[in-house]
């Protein structure tokens, strides 16, 4: 091998190694600092932005709802234990074609703040949304998915953040937890969302959060644009529409929702699906990317767009690694790379570990994670992600 050869490899084993470094690590640590030295820091905890009941605005939630027997009925009663005036909240639930007893739960609704509407053939949650919005007569929406369980309070504390004029988006906080069979197998995925959780912490503090999580979130009804019907992450579609008109993104902490995981395929299955989904969104909303939006591109950069590359950035690394392994430096790397995947592996085959071994379910998150990356890519290009969606099922 050349020198002009190993040169090269090292470089690419080095840019890939601190653009995943980045992304994961460096990125937090530089938005603390920039939290801490910026004059023009968006402080979204100011608790003297929560309105008194006489100025609560009207707030409609919208539900769409396919085949959800098994926790709609649930969903209904969270809803009714919202604290929040009657006479200026109400529910829209569209139920898009489904075959199992969603239609006859909801049927049997006798609650005024209740509007069902019923679609007897699959459409598509896009378009269901699309339908429901047109119904909606509020200045502010909250949208939530059918396993999504609010806290009481959370309405309000979303609500609160729009008193600020810039304000378009807010996120609120969801909670994932597993209850029985998967539990120490999904511990990973609550783990990484309190860590994401944080990061749109301080992202919110910026005025600058890139990402929508669609199971509780709110915007200002007049924001809303009919989205694509092709669109497979609408959440995060509409979010980017949102910041690329010029409205802030915050994150509300202490507005909490909470929903259970779902079995470990499951997860990966939901993950790929996203994955097809941010990828079209950068096709949707390509405005997103472009400098003049400030801090929300460099977010996005930085949050998001660095995210879906780190499978690419992981097997450059490896491949160069494996190709400069003569070095004993490249030899140590080469070393460290097959202890982490082959506890991944391990991890995968042996799901029941206890102890200090349960530590090996992180690499196999990571590597799931990137994986359903990878997978959702590939799902894009080659248009094969469909925009209905297969259940996961939740443990129970």
């Amino acid at each position: 091998m050349n020198d002009n050869y190993r040169l090269i490899l090292q470089i690419i084993f080095w840019m890939c190694l601190l653009a995943t470094m980045y992304t994961y690590v460096l990125y937090p640590v530089l938005l603390i600092l920039m939290n801490r030295f910026s004059r023009n820091t968006f402080n979204s905890n100011d608790d003297s932005l929560i309105s008194t009941d006489l100025e609560l605005p009207a707030v409609t939630m919208v539900i769409s709802a396919y085949n959800e027997q098994d926790v709609i009925s649930d969903k209904i009663l969270n809803c009714m234990a919202i604290d929040y005036p009657e006479d200026r909240i109400k529910f829209i639930i569209g139920s898009d074609g489904c075959d199992d007893r969603t239609n006859e739960i909801l049927q049997k609704l006798t609650d005024t703040r209740f509007h069902v509407v019923l679609i007897p053939q699959r459409r598509g949650k896009v378009r269901m949304l699309n339908l429901l919005m047109g119904l909606v007569h509020s200045d502010l929406v909250v949208f939530s998915d059918a396993n999504t369980m609010y806290a009481s309070d959370s309405i309000r504390k979303l609500v609160s953040k729009f008193n600020d004029e810039k304000v378009g988006c807010v996120i609120g906080h969801l909670e994932l937890s597993a209850q029985t069979t998967d539990a120490d197998a999904c511990k990973p995925e609550g783990m990484y969302w309190r860590y994401e959780n944080k990061i749109k912490q301080l992202e919110s503090d910026l005025g600058a959060v890139p990402t929508v999580n669609g199971g509780i979130f709110a915007i200002r009804r007049e924001l809303y644009n009919v989205l694509p019907e092709h669109a497979v992450t609408e959440d995060q579609v509409l979010g980017m529409k949102i910041m690329t008109q010029g409205y802030r993104c915050v994150f509300a902490d202490d507005a909490r929702a909470h929903e259970d995981v779902a079995d470990w395929k499951g997860e990966l299955r939901r993950r790929i699906r996203i994955s097809a989904g941010n990828f079209q969104s950068l096709f949707l909303v390509p405005q997103i990317l472009n400098p003049r939006c400030g801090r929300v591109s460099f977010a996005f950069y930085s949050h998001k767009l660095l995210r879906w590359m780190v499978p690419f950035f992981l097997i450059g690394m490896l491949m160069a690694n494996i190709l400069l392994v003569g070095k004993a430096f490249y030899g140590s790397t080469m070393i460290l790379q097959t202890i982490f995947y082959g506890s991944g592996l391990i991890s995968t085959v042996t799901p029941k570990l206890t102890g200090v071994l349960k530590l090996l379910a992180i690499p196999k998150y990571f590597i799931s994670m990137n994986f359903a990356i990878l997978i959702g890519f590939m799902r894009f290009v080659m248009k094969r992600q469909h925009v209905t969606w297969a259940k996961t099922r939740n443990i129970n």
